[in-house]
């Protein structure tokens, strides 16, 4: 079997199809290039903890879904490697955007594959994965699928606010998990990549639910809207601050911590908003990065924010979470604690960010039994340090 490297009918077949079609279409595809006899679309669910299949035509009845921690579908998205299995017939490959796993493209043929095949394979799975992803705009369908249980309205806020929950890029790796993720409401983290700079921040709304969901919307929007401006840190967090004000009189607030890192340095800057301080890994070690709390926003309207400085080394990976983590304390237990975290991360510490958030997220909830009395998120920021071809300062 020989694989066409001309995609080129795939996406005008993809473009052309109603959103519930996209799994016929790949189908189709794959049988008249590499002799496909079946094929299924998996997308992760909010939790990451199982991949939900895509119904179809062609798909057979009774469907259910896969365990992320307990499948080899599971391992392939875990992993972000091909899979085979019966004897080579049947290939599962990632379905992946810039770094977000979106799900898994499982493939059965009637005999083993060879390796140009699982190639053409995996380039289908990521465009697919750009479909998919692109279709959020346009269609629940997907979204549906990777329910499986209703979103609170608070909930429902909260993810539209959310950027891609992971990316990848010469020069970092960014990602990015929210707990409970059906019942979510202060807490969300944002980023935007320029080409000099990052700007990375995550958030935490004063209470829970529907109030807290639009305290945090409304600082996330107020920042992004100050980014786009093109105005700096500090005026970012000033107009959030403002907006707060002005809705909230002072009476709800909103912890945060923003950053900036300069690309072709790894000079970054911070403003610490009443938020818990990031924890730094470098040599094997992990502590706290040294910041001077400042209030949070929407609370004193005198309050005048200062950005503090810090540098990144190659090798680094930042953490930054909400007392969500820390805090998450089960009936009669201790808490969960920076120190458990501390050993977690240090763990984790050669796994890549998108899986490391989910173990971290993953820890938490086991260790308040599946229910968290807070929203729980953390990010991890991977920095491989300068872009290649980029002036750094000596």
């Amino acid at each position: 079997m020989t694989a066409t490297p001309s995609f080129g009918p795939l996406l005008e077949a993809l473009d052309a199809a109603p959103p519930f079609a996209l799994p016929d279409v790949v189908l189709v595809e794959l049988s008249n290039t590499v002799g496909a006899s079946s094929c299924l679309v998996l997308l992760a669910d909010y939790e990451s903890k199982s991949l939900e299949p895509v119904p179809s035509a062609s798909s057979p009845p009774g469907m259910s879904g896969q365990s992320v921690d307990g499948s080899l579908a599971g391992r392939c998205y875990r992993e972000q490697r091909a899979r085979t299995e019966q004897g080579g017939r049947r290939v599962f490959v990632p379905m992946t955007v810039r770094g977000e796993r979106i799900g898994v493209l499982d493939v059965h043929f009637p005999t083993e594959v060879d390796g140009p095949t699982q190639d053409h394979l995996a380039q289908v799975g990521a465009v697919l994965a750009h479909v998919v992803n692109g279709a959020r705009r346009y269609t629940d369908h997907f979204e549906r699928i990777r329910r499986r249980r209703q979103l609170s309205l608070a909930a429902e806020i909260q993810w539209e606010l959310l950027p891609v929950l992971a990316f990848s890029h010469a020069a970092f790796c960014v990602a990015g998990h929210l707990e409970p993720a059906y019942d979510i409401g202060g807490d969300t983290f944002d980023y935007a990549v320029e080409p000099a700079n990052l700007t990375l921040g995550i958030s935490d709304a004063r209470g829970h639910g529907l109030r807290a969901a639009l305290l945090g919307a409304l600082a996330t929007t107020a920042l992004r809207n100050s980014r786009r401006r093109g105005e700096g840190l500090v005026k970012q967090v000033a107009a959030a601050h403002r907006a707060l004000l002005a809705q909230f009189g002072g009476e709800d607030f909103v912890t945060i911590a923003l950053m900036t890192v300069d690309l072709p340095s790894g000079a970054a800057a911070l403003v610490n908003a009443g938020h818990l301080p990031p924890l730094v890994i470098r040599n094997g070690r992990c502590q706290r990065v040294r910041v001077e709390p400042q209030p949070p926003l929407g609370m004193f309207a005198a309050t005048t924010y200062r950005p503090q400085r810090l540098s990144l080394v190659p090798g680094d990976r930042l953490v930054l979470f909400t007392d969500g983590i820390t805090e998450a304390t089960p009936e009669g237990g201790a808490t969960f604690g920076e120190a458990r975290l501390v050993d977690l991360l240090l763990e984790t510490r050669s796994t890549p960010p998108v899986e490391t958030v989910r173990l971290v997220s993953h820890k938490v909830l086991d260790h308040r039994a599946g229910q968290l009395n807070d929203d729980a998120t953390v990010v991890v920021l991977d920095w491989h340090g300068p872009p290649e071809g980029s002036t750094a300062p000596v």
